[in-house]
């Protein structure tokens, strides 16, 4: 177990450290085609290589995230974050996916929902569970929502795609565990997503739980501490 935890970190360092400098040339790219063609089809279709380029490296993030929660290193620290802030970031670097999808990203959180955790905990379950429900909501609007429910807030990722069997709910929050059993009809992914959210709202003084019917979508609800 050790030794195939040190191979999976080993190699999602290797699969991530080059992105880094050739994300960043393609930004610089990009940053020019858009000045002098902001609607050029050069510009755009840098766009689009940033967004693969960012989709790709999210993913070797997330081999990362396993390896660090499997050796024990998974200790988050809490600091005020405000949830709308947050929320919206992801949203909006998840919309040319969603769009890909025939989707649309809502998010419905109040400005002053501050919670105390780690930022960028937050923003990995928020990228997953979003992703996940791009992946699964078959072209329908992905809602983002956040309310205050005493000490805690609950945070709500909600599509109205294919839904979860009661006989998986409990299940998909298991590593390398899949929504959609059957792997010819199953998107790609590692299949750690949903069980990365759980372990990081549970560092964090949270938990998640999922209300689901088969064809009729699924609410995914993460519960973290506000920020007192």
């Amino acid at each position: 177990m050790a030794e195939r935890d040190a191979f999976l970190a080993g190699v999602a360092h290797e699969l991530r450290n080059p992105m880094t400098p050739i994300l960043g040339q393609v930004e610089r790219l990009l940053a020019a085609a858009e000045r002098d063609a902001p609607e050029g089809r050069v510009a755009q279709g840098l766009a689009q290589l940033r967004w693969l380029v960012e989709r790709y490296v999210r993913r070797a993030t997330t081999l990362l995230d396993v390896s660090r929660v499997q050796a024990g290193q998974l200790a988050p620290l809490a600091a005020p974050v405000p949830l709308a802030e947050v929320a919206g970031e992801v949203a909006a670097a998840l919309q040319p996916m969603a769009a890909h999808a025939g989707s649309a990203i809502r998010v419905s959180v109040p400005d002053d929902l501050v919670l105390s955790c780690e930022r960028l905990a937050l923003d990995q379950i928020l990228d997953n569970l979003i992703t996940n429900a791009i992946k699964y909501g078959d072209g329908s609007e992905i809602a983002v929502s956040g309310i205050r429910d005493g000490t805690i807030a609950r945070i709500r990722v909600s599509d109205r795609g294919v839904g979860i069997a009661e006989a998986d709910q409990a299940r998909i929050f298991e590593r390398f565990a899949r929504a959609v059993a059957d792997p010819g009809t199953a998107p790609t992914g590692f299949g750690v997503g949903l069980w990365l959210v759980r372990r990081l709202a549970e560092a964090m003084g949270g938990g998640v739980a999922v209300e689901s019917r088969p064809g009729d979508g699924a609410t995914f609800t993460v519960t973290l501490p506000l920020h007192a």
